[in-house]
């Protein structure tokens, strides 16, 4: 009998874990998950840290993983496209960006998606990211970042993530959280909003999972 599939979760801040941790729980409950953290990654980042300088650290950080024998890593934060990128392209099991499966989505979406972000260093990168996936795909992309200021790790968090999706679902025929961290408000933004509100870690497991078993299947 095979063993359960092995994956890191690699977080640079703790307000990712858990809603990485329910979303496994819900949707894929049979795999092993396991957390490696460094807050220093988005402390540097909001210090104006740019991407060639966290290259060399999550090199580090994917041969740690190799070395595990992980069957698969997904990142949960969303200001290190570039440097997980690298990760990638080093390595030979799954390696997820935060928002890929979730972008993955949005160029399958014929309309217009608005795409929330509260981190702002997060921005550019998931826009540099978003294009580079469409440009791959030869697609456009109907799509829109909407940056919801003073929200990040606030105690009113989810009312304000909430209020910008009650402003936006007008204009859009899906709403997207581009962070981990966004998913607790996912529940309360779904049940009072007429459109679809997508989150990044539901999205990053149904993928993570279809690629697990795909490789599974292939080698059976």
């Amino acid at each position: 009998m095979n063993a359960p599939p092995k994956i890191y979760l690699v977080s640079a801040g703790q307000v990712s874990m858990p809603p990485a941790e329910r979303a496994f729980a819900a949707e894929w409950p049979e795999a092993r998950t396991f957390h490696i953290l460094d807050e220093s990654l988005s402390a540097d980042a909001d210090a104006g840290w740019v991407a060639d300088d966290f290259l060399p650290r999550f090199a580090l950080i994917g041969d740690y993983c190799a070395a595990a024998r992980a069957d698969a890593v997904l990142f949960t934060c969303s200001a290190f496209a570039d440097a997980i990128g690298q990760v990638k392209r080093r390595h030979a099991f799954p390696v997820l960006t935060p928002n890929e499966a979730l972008f993955e989505r949005i160029l399958a979406t014929p309309g217009p998606v608005a795409v929330l972000v509260t981190f702002e260093a997060s921005v550019a990168s998931l826009q540099r990211e978003f294009i580079a996936m469409a440009d791959a795909r030869g697609a456009k992309g109907n799509v829109e970042f909407h940056f919801v200021p003073d929200a990040f790790m606030r105690p009113d968090h989810d009312e304000k993530v909430l209020a910008a999706c009650l402003e936006l679902e007008g204009r859009y025929e899906a709403l997207a959280f581009a962070q981990f961290s966004m998913a607790v408000a996912a529940p309360a933004a779904r049940a009072a909003c007429k459109i679809p509100v997508w989150d990044t870690p539901t999205c990053a497991v149904h993928r993570l999972r279809e690629l697990i078993q795909d490789k599974g299947d292939r080698h059976a």
